[in-house]
């Protein structure tokens, strides 16, 4: 079983640590690749913003967390939950 953990709980120095230990950054607001760009939520294509980031288990691609990235993601990913 997969221990899950609310990234809603974590300060804005956890959440930009986690992210760079995933190959990320952010320049407080957004999340950045690394090449400094903004990331791009791939389903509502709107940079994803690090106060309302997701990333679900099993992956390291993060999404907007709303519900329709996260419908979308699962009807992309159906056997990561």
């Amino acid at each position: 079983m997969v221990e899950t953990i609310s990234l809603r709980d974590l300060s804005l120095e956890e959440k930009t640590l986690l992210l760079r230990e995933l190959g990320y950054d952010s320049d407080g607001t957004y999340i950045l690749d690394k090449e400094g760009n903004k990331v791009q939520d791939p389903y509502i294509k709107e940079p994803v913003k690090i106060s309302n980031m997701l990333i679900l288990p099993g992956s390291t691609i993060i999404i907007d967390n709303n519900p329709l990235s996260i419908a979308r993601y699962m009807e992309d990913h159906p056997d990561v939950l």
